[in-house]
């Protein structure tokens, strides 16, 4: 009953279901309302398997070449990471995101401050989310904020940064690349490309991206994760974990960037290709950083549970030395800078 929940009563699942911090109390409203999810399912089913098919079709047809107010929107939710928003924002802006959702989970640092001008801009909207085990909540009121607005969005945390293998091409010219090749695409699914601590034991100054240059093997198991970018009207969600979305229907796909089919959070060498498109994830960048990280705790857990050391010695991978991301490197420290004049990749 609770996965069909999931995957057709979806607003009720986190508009009423999620809100509920008690599972022994969640658990009996689930029984008391299992009559009426029941049949409120039943006839969701029948119209996403008849009508909405045609909307669906009409969709893919359309929204490659119809315009929005933004081409890229990125949702993410940062917790006291305010030391890297602008080199975060300001990169992608550069690889052509033009719209960020920000979701603060409860920082105490200097985020609204740091974030004040985008804001200003209108390039960020910021809402503050406090509550423990909260990420897919976030990503949930994320998308409804950008489903009509964007051709694409992505879900995307501020130690993954988005890069397109061809330094010429931005991130939405891979996108309607890849989602006009494939057919019935809904969702882009990219692997992790973990870089390591290029044996920093402290936080140096700096940019992230050039700090850290050394990475994993691409057959590597720590890359096995995925993140992904979606037509934000063909998804319901992130409705079990924040790696893989439900789709509006079951004759929609979510594929990689060579057409492999994804139906889990994880796709392992040697489907993880990155010809097109990969994510760097500075995992746990200098010893310094992981420590802080790790007290943060896990925002996708509910219970908060702290991760252990031996998970930054697993996806600690220096491997490979990988200078790609030094080319957008002195256009981000101009940027954040002098504000106003970020030269973006057209």
């Amino acid at each position: 009953m609770i996965d069909l929940i999931k995957k057709y009563d979806v607003p009720i699942y986190f508009g009423l279901f999620r809100k509920i911090e008690d599972r022994e109390l969640r658990k009996r409203l689930y029984i008391a309302l299992a009559p009426v999810l029941f049949i409120y399912g039943f006839f969701y089913f029948i119209y996403e398997n008849t009508i909405d098919r045609l909307f669906v079709q009409h969709e893919l047809k359309s929204f490659i070449s119809k315009k929005y107010k933004y081409n890229l929107a990125f949702v993410a939710c940062v917790l006291n990471e305010g030391r890297y928003l602008e080199e975060w924002i300001e990169y992608h802006r550069l690889v052509g995101v033009d719209k960020f959702y920000i979701f603060d989970n409860g920082s105490t640092d200097n985020t609204k401050e740091i974030l004040r001008k985008y804001i200003d801009e209108g390039i960020v909207e910021l809402e503050y989310f406090p509550g423990k085990g909260k990420q897919l909540d976030m990503y949930y009121a994320g998308l409804k904020k950008c489903r009509r607005k964007a051709k694409y969005v992505g879900f995307i945390d501020l130690d993954e940064f988005v890069v397109p293998a061809d330094e010429n091409k931005n991130l939405v010219e891979v996108l309607d690349d890849r989602f006009s090749h494939f057919k019935n695409m809904a969702a882009l699914s990219i692997n992790w490309l973990v870089f390591g601590s290029s044996g920093h034991k402290l936080r140096p100054e700096g940019l992230v991206i050039d700090n850290y240059l050394n990475r994993a093997e691409y057959d590597s198991s720590t890359n096995r994760l995925l993140k992904f970018i979606a037509n934000p009207r063909l998804i319901k969600g992130c409705i079990t974990s924040p790696h893989f979305a439900y789709l509006r229907n079951d004759t929609l796909k979510q594929l990689n960037e060579s057409g492999v089919e994804i139906d889990s959070p994880w796709n392992d060498y040697p489907n993880n290709t990155y010809d097109y498109i990969r994510i760097n994830h500075y995992y746990g960048k200098s010893e310094e950083d992981c420590k802080a990280k790790f007290n943060r705790g896990n925002v996708s857990r509910p219970d908060y549970i702290k991760r252990k050391w031996d998970q930054f010695v697993l996806y600690d991978r220096n491997e490979v030395h990988d200078e790609r991301m030094l080319v957008y490197s002195d256009r981000i420290k101009q940027a954040i800078e002098g504000y106003g004049v970020n030269e973006k990749i057209v």
